[in-house]
């Protein structure tokens, strides 16, 4: 995400550009989708930056947050990777070693557009000795190697840490005004737009499934789970900011656990104030799927309205086994510092597992991006 998300950052990673399962739909399945409509927190920025005009503009190395073990049946390594999405590496390496897809791991996606260290994980043989000295490319380069018990699985990440380049920013002063607010109050936790695809296919696909038709290669439908389930979310938290409800929190509410996946609800009273106010706990919204609304009053009504509007997405969702969870509307970057470079900022931090750079930079400028 990373992170996906945002002119616009959409990744490689996230688009759905697979041969299409059937050579007749309909027109409206085809529409090009508008996401400038999701309001900020600190109001749209007021200037322009450019975006990854080259891969080094876009830096991110994975946390795993956990120590290996030095052995096991699973060859954890550290990659550093140019220009080359996820899959294109998990291909490398299952060629390379002569085994199946399905016996490389990784934590999460990663921009094709930058450079990314990332971990993955190989299944082998506990006695077979293995020649590293060959692996890697003009795009791959190994940085280290270990044995674990366990195979790394998505989501197995603590963090990923960035360091983006903004370059020729036309009002700097603005924009670390920026960045100081978002370092006490954060941002949006939207989902990032390569997230929804180039314009927004993965939504298209998920209409289509929704609509009755059989999709059959099951990245498409992965796509298009995912993508219409974080719509969902992402209007539900717009719903919130344009009714100034964003940054409160309200009797009904669900709360969740800062750096878990744990919620609960209850009244609000002055023990809950203080909690959110030391970043112990935040406001939730809904990854909809099978099972009911946790909130209540003013709070359910408001996501009951927003999912309304998304029925057919809802039944599929629930058809295809997704159950119902909770996400933070806040997105707080840890680490955020940025150093100042003529009209360029270097702008580094560290987010959760699951969160999108492009969410932070949004709220800093409105960025062209012109590599591709």
């Amino acid at each position: 995400m990373t992170e996906q998300t945002s002119p616009t950052a959409v990744s490689k990673e996230e688009t759905t550009s697979l041969p299409s399962e059937q050579t007749k739909t309909p027109a409206e399945f085809f529409k090009d989708w508008s996401f400038e409509h999701w309001a900020y927190l600190h109001g749209k920025p007021k200037a322009s930056a450019k975006f990854k005009t080259i891969p080094e503009d876009f830096v991110v190395t994975e946390n795993l947050g956990f120590e290996l073990t030095g052995s096991g049946e699973n060859v954890f390594l550290l990659i550093e990777k140019t220009e080359l999405n996820t899959h294109q590496v998990c291909e490398y390496l299952a060629k390379f070693f002569g085994r199946r897809l399905r016996d490389i791991g990784y934590a999460g996606l990663k921009d094709k557009q930058s450079i990314s260290r990332q971990w993955f994980s190989i299944q082998m043989n506990i006695t077979q000795n293995i020649d590293l000295t060959k692996l890697g490319t003009e795009n791959i380069r190994l940085i280290e190697h270990s044995r674990h018990i366990k195979k790394l699985k998505i989501g197995a990440l603590k963090s990923n840490h960035f360091d983006i380049l903004l370059k020729d920013i036309t009002d700097v002063i603005d924009t670390i005004g920026r960045l100081e607010q978002i370092k006490t109050q954060g941002v949006p936790n939207y989902f990032g737009l390569q997230r929804f695809g180039f314009k927004g296919n993965n939504l298209n696909w998920a209409d289509r499934m929704s609509a009755g038709e059989d999709i059959k290669n099951r990245k498409i439908k992965g796509f298009a789970l995912s993508a219409s389930r974080s719509y969902i979310f992402n209007e539900v938290v717009n719903e919130r900011l344009k009714q100034k409800l964003f940054d409160k929190a309200l009797n009904g509410d669900v709360f969740i656990l800062t750096g878990s996946n744990s919620y609960f609800s209850q009244d609000v009273d002055d023990k809950i104030t203080q909690r959110l106010q030391e970043n112990d706990i935040q406001v939730s919204a809904p990854l909809f799927g099978k099972g009911e609304f946790e909130t209540k009053g003013q709070v359910l009504e408001l996501e009951t309205q927003v999912a309304g509007q998304h029925a057919n997405w809802q039944k599929m969702l629930v058809d295809n086994g997704l159950k119902q969870e909770r996400r933070s509307i806040l997105l707080n970057p840890d680490n955020l510092t940025w150093l100042v470079k003529g009209n360029d900022l270097l702008v580094s931090f560290d987010l959760p597992t699951g969160c999108f750079a492009t969410s932070i930079l949004r709220e800093c400028v409105d960025f062209i991006q012109e590599y591709s």
